[in-house]
């Protein structure tokens, strides 16, 4: 058996016993915690609006969402999309205070060239892929002009401005398992590609400059830290003889994730929790996807352009980037998903197309 398919079997089975884990301590807890007690409209609404919410916070919520049945359960998912579907249009306030956060967690890119894509056969002491993913290769040379980029992901915070500013439905409000990762600074989620990029565009038209989301070739160069020849763009992992330890991979994620600020880190967490790359761009390692600008097409590489590529003219899937968080899902690989597409693990963050920094 392959080192690959050994740690994907590994894997599986690791997080088949996570799932028993959870589902016999969870009976316990439920045990505990009353998740069938009627609903407490101030409590939901106070636990829901929590940034990094601690265990004591998150743990009732989780618990009433996961155990909690009949009227208890559609009481409490009942409370939580009213809140929401009702909050007020934001104060100008609130607006100028989302305006001067996202500029100022800008990161500034300065352009250049770099060999994006499986550069394993070009750079690697073994001249050997370091990616199994269908559409990484074949690495070529980029040259891309300065731009700057959100140092996180659009939170849930973010998106409901955005939303309450335009009349819009809320989002990742529809089912009730949904409300258990919808905290303040958790990466937005269950957004489709079209609603990512008006966000961005929306962004643009309130600060009056040119935001949209990155193209495939600005998101590797940023997360690779200006195009470093690194597929694991965290300086947590330690480089010993030009190598990765990969053996501490799993281990560093999993402490990053000791926060205690989430019942199941597989699917999200506040952003920001496995840190910065080299020019302080934020959960480029760790996990979660991100969505970018291109269409996807498995092949473009072959044909990409040289100079600042926006990928193919036409297509009927968007290019969906990921976060290192294994050796088989790295910041290299790439896929495709319909623009329509709404997952738990899946947000966005935007660029500003200026070539200076944001003056301010």
């Amino acid at each position: 058996m392959s080192y690959l398919s050994h740690r994907v079997r590994r894997k599986s089975c690791t997080l088949a016993l996570l799932s028993i884990s959870l589902l016999l301590s969870g009976g316990a807890l439920a045990q505990k915690i009353d998740a069938n007690a009627p609903a407490d409209k101030d409590r939901l609404i106070r636990e829901i609006t929590t940034p990094s919410p601690p265990k004591s916070t998150w743990e009732h919520l989780s618990m009433v969402l996961n155990w909690g049945r009949g009227k208890p359960y559609d009481d409490t998912v009942k409370i939580l999309q009213d809140y929401f579907r009702t909050l007020p249009a934001p104060v100008s306030d609130e607006l100028t205070g989302l305006k001067k956060k996202l500029q100022s967690e800008l990161v500034f890119v300065k352009g250049g060239e770099f060999l994006m894509g499986d550069f394993g056969p070009e750079k690697s002491q073994e001249k050997l892929p370091y990616s199994a993913n269908d559409g990484a290769a074949p690495a070529h040379p980029v040259t891309l002009e300065s731009y700057s980029i959100f140092k996180h992901r659009v939170t849930y915070a973010d998106y409901d401005l955005y939303t309450r500013a335009n009349n819009l439905p809320p989002v990742a409000i529809s089912k009730g398992e949904y409300f258990e990762f919808r905290f303040p600074d958790y990466p937005v989620a269950h957004v489709t590609w079209k609603q990512s990029r008006d966000f961005c565009t929306w962004v643009g038209q309130v600060t009056g400059m040119p935001f949209d989301l990155p193209t495939e070739a600005q998101w590797e160069y940023a997360a690779r830290s200006r195009g470093e020849p690194w597929v694991i763009p965290s300086p947590a992992v330690p480089v010993v003889d030009g190598k990765y330890n990969v053996e501490q991979l799993d281990s560093i994620i999993s402490k990053m994730e000791e926060n205690g600020t989430s019942p199941e880190p597989l699917i999200s967490r506040p952003v920001g929790t496995y840190g910065d790359n080299k020019i302080g761009v934020s959960d480029v390692f760790g996990r979660g996807k991100e969505w970018t600008r291109d269409w996807f097409d498995k092949n473009y590489y072959s044909h990409s352009a040289a100079h600042d590529p926006s990928g193919p003219d036409h297509g009927s899937l968007r290019s969906v980037r990921y976060a290192t968080d294994s050796r088989t899902r790295l910041v290299i690989d790439r896929t495709g998903l319909a623009p329509d597409t709404e997952k738990g693990d899946l947000g966005f963050r935007c660029v500003l197309n200026q070539s200076e920094p944001d003056g301010r």
